[in-house]
């Protein structure tokens, strides 16, 4: 269902956008529903939100119907035998085991005042996996239009291909070490700069290229992301509020030793607070 530039592109950049993936008609029922749920909770009326600028202000309302939305079984629909066949391909014919419970809604309220590349909440969702290769990867889709500054996901494409031989090494280690670089170090410099040369300049770590790509796109175009790629989200400077849905891939040989990778981690956090005998 990908064409050779297409993998090309994915091995190299980590990111590639197929258009048009998911049908629509699989698409607008589950868009209906998250609509539904936000009027019948006074948040969307007569199409203009009616609520606050984060999601975090919303209180207590607004969680409950993202956290209800998150049970819906619809989005399961999203992941179809398409989306599947295409995750397969890029893992060389191996299959993937979508994480549980299931796809995940991505929401940010509209009415943002301006828009930056982020210089926080840089992140990765799985734990770097050492000589087990590539972990999978990451679809992202959209419900509604969702535009340039309008919340799409930001990626640093690229960044799958650094730090791969260091054993296995979670998010903020992995950043850690990243900022020894000062591509990284200026990406997640907090000092208030013109910072959307990120998105025009592509830089290199070595012989690797580098360059933040930001998620946009009509309902049912689909994205897919290598499972190690950094990333963050961006503000909703549009009317309307950011619905996209995402869904973990991990290859069927390494979705256990995930699971283990990330109780480690944890163990050894836990370890490391743990007061000192005396």
């Amino acid at each position: 269902m990908i064409s050779h530039a297409q993998r090309e592109t994915f091995a190299e950049f980590g990111v590639i956008k197929l258009e048009g993936l998911i049908p629509k008609a699989v698409v607008s029922p589950v868009r209906d529903l998250v609509y539904e749920r936000l009027t019948r909770a006074g948040f969307w009326r007569d199409q203009v939100w009616n609520g606050p600028s984060t999601r975090w202000e919303g209180g207590k309302p607004l969680k409950a119907v993202l956290k209800n939305l998150a049970k819906a079984s619809l989005f399961k629909t999203l992941i179809t035998e398409e989306i599947l066949d295409v995750a397969r391909e890029l893992v060389d014919g191996e299959s993937v085991r979508p994480t549980a419970p299931q796809a995940q809604l991505l929401f940010t309220p509209p009415g943002a005042v301006e828009w930056q590349v982020p210089h926080n909440v840089w992140h990765l969702d799985v734990a770097r996996l050492g000589d087990l290769g590539p972990p999978g990867v990451q679809m992202f889709t959209f419900l509604d239009s969702v535009a340039p500054r309008a919340g799409g996901t930001l990626v640093v494409a690229g960044s799958h291909r650094l730090l791969n031989d260091d054993g296995v090494i979670g998010s903020k280690e992995v950043k850690r070490r990243l900022k020894r670089q000062p591509y990284f170090r200026d990406l997640m410099d907090k000092t208030p700069s013109d910072r959307n040369h990120f998105m025009t300049e592509t830089r290199h770590v070595g012989d690797v290229p580098l360059r933040v790509v930001e998620l946009t796109g009509e309902p049912g175009d689909v994205y897919f992301t290598d499972l190690r790629q950094l990333h963050s989200l961006g503000a909703n400077t549009s009317s309307r509020p950011r619905l996209m849905v995402t869904q973990r891939l991990p290859r069927e040989s390494v979705s256990d030793r995930m699971g283990e990778a990330y109780a480690e981690l944890m163990a050894s956090r836990r370890k490391r607070s743990d007061p000192v005998p005396s």
